[in-house]
């Protein structure tokens, strides 16, 4: 045993701490670092935590990310950035230019007056009412033929009349400011359009009846007419403070003369919610260059009646008849189903071809259309391009040549969303058709009637099934070899949709 001297230098040493020394081993050259602690380590921290007066942890590095915070700002920043130039220079370049490579046929039709004012004004002042209108005429409001107030069960109502000899010829318009949202319990109207029995009668007739259920509400009610050489104006206007106790009834007629010569009217044009507009037929008595029916809630038949550009536009009620028109035709409607008899005429002098717009919705539609274009050689552009539209509701459409007349080209896109469609084209039609359904069956047929080639004899009739399964079909259809060039001539297109129905294409032949 050895003690040692009391000068020894050990002694003056700090005298030794009663805790476990731990002592980290060094790291083998073979292993790969690890975040993970040793073993030692390990144990501290099951038996009671770390404590940093015994032992420092080791605490590996923050994991390293492929992207970083910045990275991903600078990527969003960029994303905006590129999404707004796209938006505001490259979709306005793209659109401009399938514009321009799109072929330029107008869709246009008559359009009411601009000048025309029907909304409501201030019953109590008739000034709001009297100013000029077209070319400097001033209106005439409510003079009456004759007013008379009948009484009934305690009640006054007041029953007047007039009636005005206008120009059979030039510009009609005939407006209200009645509206479909708040007048339709408390105003209706009947519009009738025909022709005068009375043959020596050389000028056209308008006759007005009119009954309001008040004196008051008669002197708040205003009919104004503004009339001059080849041009006649009917404004009705009614107060827009009805009450539950107002209502208001319009019997308006206009009777066109027999004359050995057709009247010629430039420009027919009705705006008249609430009103049933019912035209008779026309035809050899009245031409027409453009014709204009518009009215919500406001039912549209016609027996006949020919111009060159029609549009009928109503809401809620039905549009019915016979129509012909020679550069653009228009039926819309919604909520009220359309039947039509359509006659179209395109000239082949002319660059455009002639237009067809027929739709409605949840409700049937049902137009048979008959064309003629008298082509002396084979069209360089469309004859006829048609679109009819309905959905929740049964679509048949017929396209047929007018008989002995030479074959055109027709562009026909037609849809349905929800209801059965049934298309019949025929044996004049060529190009190409492309029929669709998503959860019915789509179906297309020829029939067996023959027609020769009418540009080159002796060329038979071909029908070409590209694709064919049940919900889809499309091909071609015409004279000589079914694919392109199809012997240089411009080809027609039938485009036919729906999605929860089935769809037929029917070719004559």
């Amino acid at each position: 045993m050895i003690i040692a001297d009391e000068d020894d230098p050990q002694k003056i040493k700090d005298p030794p701490v009663a805790t476990p020394t731990v002592r980290y081993p060094d790291r083998a050259a073979s292993r790969p670092f690890s975040t993970l602690p040793d073993y030692e380590t390990s144990q501290a921290l099951a038996l009671g935590g770390p404590n940093d007066s015994l032992v420092t942890l080791y605490k590996p590095p923050r994991p390293r990310r492929c992207f970083d915070s910045r990275f991903w700002k600078t990527a969003l920043t960029t994303l905006v950035v590129y999404v707004f130039l796209t938006l505001v220079i490259a979709v306005p370049i793209i659109i401009q230019k399938q514009h321009q490579n799109q072929p330029k046929y107008p869709f246009t039709y008559s359009l009411v007056w601009p000048s025309k004012n029907s909304a409501p004004y201030d019953a109590l002042n008739i000034n709001n009412i009297t100013s000029t209108g077209q070319s400097g005429i001033y209106p005439v409001c409510n003079n009456w033929t004759e007013v008379v107030e009948y009484f009934n069960a305690g009640s006054t109502f007041v029953l007047a009349s007039t009636e005005r000899y206008v120009s059979p010829n030039g510009q009609f318009s005939l407006t209200s400011n009645t509206s479909c949202e708040s007048d339709v319990d408390h105003v209706q109207g009947a519009f009738y359009v025909g022709i005068n029995p009375n043959q020596s009668v050389q000028d056209a007739v308008i006759s007005i009846v009119m009954q309001s259920s008040s004196p008051t509400l008669f002197s708040q009610t205003f009919t104004c007419f503004a009339i001059t050489n080849n041009f006649t104006d009917l404004s009705f206007y009614v107060p827009n403070n009805l009450t539950n106790d107002d209502n208001i009834l319009y019997n308006v007629s206009l009777l066109f003369p027999q004359t050995a010569t057709p009247s010629r009217v430039t420009s027919f044009s009705t705006i008249l919610p609430l009103f049933d507009q019912q035209f008779t037929s026309l035809d050899g008595n009245v031409l027409f260059d453009e014709l204009t029916v518009v009215g919500p809630v406001s039912r549209v038949s016609v027996d006949s009646i020919s111009a060159n550009r029609i549009l009928v536009d109503t809401s809620l009620e039905p549009i019915t008849g016979t129509f012909s028109a020679n550069a653009s035709l228009v039926l819309s409607t919604v909520m009220a189903p359309i039947s039509a008899n359509i006659s179209l005429y395109n000239d082949p002098s002319v660059p455009f071809p002639t237009t067809l717009d027929v739709h409605t919705g949840n409700s049937n539609l049902t137009v048979d259309v008959t064309v003629f274009a008298p082509n002396e050689n084979p069209p360089s552009r469309p004859n006829f391009v048609a679109n009819v539209r309905t959905f929740s509701g049964f679509l048949s459409t017929n396209v047929l040549h007018q008989p002995n007349t030479p074959q055109s080209v027709i562009q026909l896109h037609v849809i349905n969303d929800l209801g059965p469609t049934d298309v019949v084209l025929d044996n004049l039609f060529q190009g190409l058709f492309q029929v669709t359904t998503k959860q019915g069956i789509a179906s297309v047929s020829q029939g067996s009637a023959s027609v020769p080639d009418p540009w080159v004899p002796n060329v038979s009739r071909a029908f070409d099934v590209d694709f064919n399964t049940t919900s889809r079909k499309y091909g071609w259809i015409g004279w000589g070899n079914p694919t392109p060039p199809w012997n240089g001539y411009l080809q027609g297109e039938a485009v036919i949709d729906t999605s929860l129905a089935n769809v037929t294409l029917s070719f004559l032949g």
